[in-house]
């Protein structure tokens, strides 16, 4: 129990010192020294609501890569730890014989051959063994940094969100009749510019990005896609086939399991971030415009804004459809017809 409650505690962060004045991303999460260059956010500012918003993003953030890697870690340890507890106790307390059928991770089949004999059980155990920790190092680690990059954004949407809300408090409404070269007016207009420039730069910041990381892992999220289908439909199939022999495959069971949440995760945060994306042109419509003489000064901007957050922000590829919950949903009608398919023609 306290080694479960100090993981607890670390993932959570509680011993961080959240009133801290020097407060940078690196610090928040020491491991990742990737995309963090987010201008205007201001940590210093303790009473700012923005660096609430984007901090507790940014445990969210943390809290997931943390529960991301913990499953991985565990379903690859799961198989590992059951072969050779049952290798350990066939050995030990088993009768051995020609006959004997030695565990492994996944099964395997070879033509006028038998896995199970010396030398091909020990490489077909290595090789499995190293397979294992290869996904974990490559497919585990790609899943949590896209992810981890679209929640990034995703965040980024809340904090432009705020500051919309915020784009005209303060600000001296009577300066807006003034006349233009007026200094009470050059001083709100140059503000109102500075806070709508900083709302744009962060809106055009998460188009690039998103567009950069479609070109990036645009290729692997076109296979993922594309193989999704059959691998999450053999590992069902081999469950079913254990279910009818009178078994229970709890680690393809698993591993099933593990195949559609990665395949779920890039979907729904692509959905998440697109609908979040859309919904900043009803932001900035709803901002206080109606209400303040102060929004003729930013007017134009406002208009632009509200046509270019019409523009979703998705994650396309060529040969990939947008990758939210819709494809996931496809993917997934595939694989079941294909597991119906396997299914009707080994009854036959």
């Amino acid at each position: 129990m306290t080694i479960l409650n100090t993981v607890k505690y670390y993932i959570n962060k509680e011993d961080f010192d959240w009133g801290r004045r020097d407060i940078t991303l690196q610090l928040f999460h020491p491991q990742f020294e990737l995309c963090y260059a987010i201008n205007g956010i201001f940590f210093r500012n303790r009473e700012s609501i923005i660096r609430k918003c984007f901090l507790d993003g940014q445990l969210l953030i943390w809290k997931l890569c943390w529960y991301w890697l913990i499953f991985i870690f565990w379903v690859a340890s799961l198989y590992i730890s059951n072969t050779m507890f049952y290798l350990l106790w066939q050995s030990i307390f088993a009768t051995v014989d020609e006959h004997t059928v030695r565990p492994l991770m996944f099964p395997i089949w070879l033509p006028k051959d038998d896995p199970n004999r010396t030398p091909n059980y020990e490489v077909f155990l290595s090789f499995e063994i190293l397979l294992i920790f290869i996904v974990i190092c490559t497919f585990g680690l790609y899943v949590y940094i896209l992810f981890h990059l679209l929640l990034h954004y995703y965040n980024l949407i809340d904090v432009i969100l705020i500051a919309l809300e915020e784009l005209f408090d303060g600000l001296d409404v009577s300066a807006a009749t003034l006349p233009r070269e007026d200094p009470r007016r050059v001083a709100v207009q140059s503000e109102l510019n500075a806070r709508m420039g900083r709302i744009v730069r962060w809106h055009l910041s998460i188009f690039d990005s998103v567009d950069t990381i479609s070109s990036v892992y645009g290729p692997m999220l076109v296979y993922q896609v594309m193989f999704s289908s059959v691998v999450i439909c053999l590992m069902a199939y081999q469950v079913s086939e254990q279910l009818s022999a009178g078994k229970f495959d709890y680690l393809f069971g698993i591993l099933t399991f593990g195949a559609c949440v990665q395949l779920w995760i890039p979907c729904y945060i692509g959905t998440l971030l697109r609908t979040k994306a859309l919904s900043l042109g009803d932001a900035c419509f709803y901002c206080g415009w109606h209400s303040t003489p102060l929004a003729l000064l930013v007017r134009h901007d406002l208009i632009i804004f509200i046509l270019r957050a019409q523009q979703p922000v998705a994650i396309k590829f060529t040969g990939l459809p947008e990758l939210q919950l819709e494809t996931f949903s496809s993917i997934m009608s595939t694989a079941y017809s294909y597991f119906n398919m396997l299914r009707q023609y080994n009854s036959e």
